[in-house]
């Protein structure tokens, strides 16, 4: 499916402390309760399910352990929980999606040469490429292991398109270079982020009010926040990427820049540069100059732009869960609005 860039009018500064970060969700005792929740049911179920080499394991739970946002498996708690559903009941999928996304970033921190995430070395560093790409694998087979002891055909096939859809986004991503200058559009960004990231959080809402036993009315509903969710995310990822300092981060910085990936702010600096320009900049990125792209990314104010695409995003999530009368609907604001405002 074809995706289209909401409409957006964009002004003023270039830079993105225009917007008050909001606090960590783990300052919120509400969101701090339910992510300790997720990650209990996750050390048990790591601890329950070890084996041998040990260095296999050890590779496989490493960035597991080193903690991350949860946002997958909070928004299938939260659309649980917005539908009256039990917060036991969901649990297992929310550790199973934590296992597919750690496996994913395994897998993508290798293709990448990221050396940092999550404050830690990534696992191929740490553990060697070797192990590492086996480590995603393993996680893949727990995650099957564990929702194949709790779903329903429905929910399998929920978990499983979303999965199956970050993979191919993942590599439509891959295929995104500045080799194929051609493919920098914002079209091809945005049908790529609905494969790689908005799919699997939408389908990761599906999965919560599937499990809270909601109406279709309230699926559709909560689908539709946790898509619009997902490209927030994303292009929010994409401005850090630019932006933030590895150490606020927690993960390498400008690694989009430095493997010549599709990133938003390159995309729209590109897009709205002349002919001339696009392509020096172009010629720049390919020779691994990429003082010529900062320079661009501000002379175009694409952070600015890709700041308020994201706004528009977010106020799409807040919308679609708008007047629904939905149990715990401030938490999924402030779920809505920390994916906006993140430093890392």
């Amino acid at each position: 499916m074809r995706r289209t860039e909401p409409e957006t009018e964009v002004t003023g500064p270039t830079v993105d402390e225009e917007l008050p970060y909001v606090e960590d969700l783990l300052s919120d005792s509400d969101i701090l309760s339910r992510m300790t929740l997720i990650n209990q049911e996750m050390k048990r179920f790591l601890d329950e399910h070890r084996g041998d080499p040990p260095i296999l394991y050890d590779a496989a739970h490493h960035l597991l352990l080193a903690g991350g946002k949860r946002l997958r498996s909070l928004v299938a708690l939260l659309c649980c929980e917005a539908v009256g559903g039990q917060i036991e009941e969901v649990l297992p999928f929310a550790v199973a999606m934590e296992l597919l996304q750690t496996a994913s970033l395994i897998h993508d921190d290798i293709l990448d040469e990221d050396l940092v995430r999550r404050g830690t070395e990534t696992a191929h560093k740490k553990f060697g490429a070797k192990i590492a790409v086996l480590a995603g694998d393993l996680l893949i087979a727990q995650a099957v292991q564990l929702i194949g002891e709790k779903a329903t055909p429905e929910l399998l096939s929920h978990l499983g398109r979303g999965g199956i859809r970050m993979c191919e986004g993942e590599a439509e991503d891959f295929l995104l270079s500045s080799d194929r200058p051609e493919t920098f559009s914002r079209q091809r960004y945005l049908s790529m982020v609905e494969l790689k990231t908005a799919t699997f959080i939408k389908e990761s809402a599906r999965i919560g009010a599937l499990v809270g036993r909601a109406t279709e009315e309230q699926k559709e509903v909560l689908s539709k926040f946790g898509e619009m969710l997902g490209f927030a995310f994303q292009i929010r990822d994409d401005i850090l990427d630019v932006v933030a300092s590895q150490q606020i981060a927690g993960k390498s910085v400008q690694s989009d820049l430095r493997m010549r990936r599709c990133n938003y702010p390159v995309v729209h600096a590109l897009e709205v540069s002349s002919e001339a320009e696009r392509k020096r900049c172009i010629e720049a990125l390919n020779q691994g100059d990429l003082e010529c792209v900062n320079e661009l990314i501000e002379e175009t104010q694409a952070v600015h732009h890709a700041t308020e695409l994201a706004k528009t995003y977010i106020e799409r999530a807040k919308t679609a869960v708008d007047g629904w009368g939905f149990q715990n609907e401030e938490l999924l604001y402030k779920i809505a609005d920390f994916v906006l405002q993140r430093i890392h």
